[in-house]
C-alpha cells in the first residue's frame, strides 16, 4: 500500500509538523506500507531513505525558511502520475496549494485522503493584527476539510472547537514523543554550569519557533517582571523574531536550534517550562517537557491545556493574563523539593501515555479501513459483471 504524505516542508526538525510526519514514515515500512513525501521543501538527507518528490515554489517574503507550491494542478497531477503506482491514500498535512491540489486528485481519481489539523490559522491573524479576515479563513478552510474523508484532530479541545463550526469528519488523534530520549536522567548541572545559571536560580525554559504566533509578547512581559538574580531564562529555538527577541529579553540565554541529546538535556535541566503560545493544534514540546519530568505553565488554548494537569503537573493560564503567569512560575518555583519532586513524577508518568506506537497503530488502522472501503465499489461491480456474464 503506497501512503503518500504532502507536506510544506518536508525538512526534518523545521518544526512540529516535519517532526511527526518523520514518527509516521519512520514506521511506515514495518507495517508493511510504502511511504512517498511530496513537498515544497525537501530534505536532500532523508530523500536518500524515503521517496521524495519536490515541486515548484517560491520562498514566504517573512518566514524565509519555508516555500509555497507554486505549481499548476496539471503539474501536481503529472508528477504523481508519473510515479510506477499511484496512491492508495493521500495523507495531507497543510490546507495551502499543494494540499489543495492532492485533495483535487484524490477526489477525481476516488482516493481516499486523510488531512491532519496541524495549523488552527484563524487563531494566527490577531497576532497579526488581522483578525478582520478571520471568517474569510475559516470558510476557506471549512471548504477544505469537509472535502476529505477524515480529519484528524492532534487536541480533544480544539476538535470540539471545529465541531461547532460546522466539521463532521473529525476523529482525535494526539501526538506522541519519544519517550527514551525525552527523560528526567539527562538532567545536568554542568549543563547550568556552563550557561552561568547559578544554584539559588530557577531555570525557566522556552522551546518553540520564535515567531510572533507564539505568543512571545507574552514571554516578554514575564521576563520584565521577573527578579533576575531568582530566575534564569533559557530559550531554545529560531526564527524571524530572534533579532529582536534578543533585543527586548537581554539577560536570556538564547541557545537557538537543538535537538536530540542536546534538547534532551536542556528539558531535564530546566525547573519549569513556560509556553505561552495560544495558536498550537497540540503542545509537541509540551509533552516533551512533561516526559521530562518538568512542570509546565501554558496558555489555557487548544493544544498544551489537554496535556497539562492544573495544579498537578503545571497551571493553564489565560493566554493574555501576564499577572497569571507570573503567579503560576513563581508557585511552581517555590515548591519544596519533595513536592518538586511528585509534580516532577506525575509529569512524567502522565506523558507515558501517549506512545508513538499506540498512535501509529490507529492511523495505519485508518489508513487500511479507508482503503478497504474505497475498494468495495470496485468489488460489488466486477462481481455483478461476472454474474451477468
Amino acid at each position: 500500500m503506497v501512503v503518500c504524505h504532502v507536506a510544506g516542508t518536508a525538512r526534518r526538525g523545521q518544526d512540529g509538523v516535519t517532526r511527526v510526519l518523520y514518527e509516521y514514515v519512520e514506521r511506515h515500512r514495518a507495517a508493511g506500507f510504502e511511504p512517498v513525501i511530496v513537498t515544497a521543501v525537501a530534505d536532500p538527507v532523508e530523500r536518500q531513505r524515503f521517496p521524495m518528490i519536490e515541486l515548484a515554489a517560491v520562498r514566504l517574503p517573512v518566514y524565509r525558511d519555508y516555500r509555497v507550491f507554486v505549481g499548476t494542478y496539471a503539474s501536481f497531477e503529472r508528477a504523481m502520475l508519473q510515479r510506477e503506482r499511484e496512491p492508495d491514500v493521500f495523507h495531507i498535512h497543510t490546507p495551502c496549494p499543494l494540499g489543495r491540489a492532492a485533495l483535487r486528485l484524490a477526489r477525481q481519481r476516488g482516493i481516499p485522503a486523510i488531512a491532519t489539523y496541524h495549523t488552527h490559522f484563524p487563531s494566527y491573524l490577531r497576532h497579526h493584527r488581522m483578525g478582520i479576515l478571520r471568517p474569510i479563513v475559516e470558510r476557506s478552510l471549512l471548504d477544505f476539510y469537509r472535502r476529505c474523508d477524515r480529519v484528524l484532530v492532534p487536541s480533544a479541545r480544539l476538535l470540539e472547537e471545529l465541531r461547532r463550526m460546522g466539521l463532521g469528519n473529525l476523529e482525535h488523534l494526539p501526538h506522541g514523543t519519544d519517550m527514551v530520549l525525552f527523560h528526567p536522567r539527562w538532567a545536568s548541572h554542568q549543563w547550568r554550569q556552563r550557561l552561568g545559571i547559578r544554584p539559588e536560580q530557577r531555570v525557566l525554559l522556552f522551546v518553540g519557533r520564535l515567531v510572533w504566533e507564539k505568543n512571545l509578547r507574552m514571554l516578554i512581559e514575564l521576563w520584565d517582571r521577573l527578579d533576575r538574580r531568582r530566575y534564569a531564562m533559557v530559550i531554545v529555538g529560531t526564527g524571524p523574531i530572534e533579532d529582536r527577541l534578543r533585543r527586548l529579553m537581554r539577560d536570556a540565554h538564547f541557545l537557538g536550534y537543538r535537538a536530540g541529546h542536546e534538547l534532551a538535556q536542556a528539558y531535564a535541566s530546566s525547573d519549569v517550562f513556560v509556553f505561552p503560545s495560544d495558536t498550537e493544534t497540540f503542545g509537541n514540546v509540551t509533552l516533551e517537557a512533561l516526559a521530562s519530568g518538568v512542570p509546565c505553565v501554558v496558555a489555557d488554548s487548544p493544544g498544551s491545556a489537554d496535556l497539562v494537569r492544573h495544579g498537578m503537573t503545571g497551571f493553564r493560564v489565560r493566554p493574555d493574563d501576564v499577572h497569571a503567569f507570573v503567579a503560576a512560575v513563581e508557585e511552581i518555583a517555590a515548591l519544596p523539593p519533595e513536592s518538586m519532586l511528585l509534580w516532577r513524577m506525575r509529569a512524567r508518568l502522565d506523558a507515558e501515555r501517549y506512545q508513538w506506537s499506540h498512535i501509529c497503530s490507529k492511523l495505519f488502522a485508518l489508513y487500511r479501513s479507508l482503503v478497504y472501503d474505497a475498494s468495495l465499489p470496485v468489488q460489488a461491480g466486477e462481481q455483478m459483471q461476472m454474474a451477468s456474464g
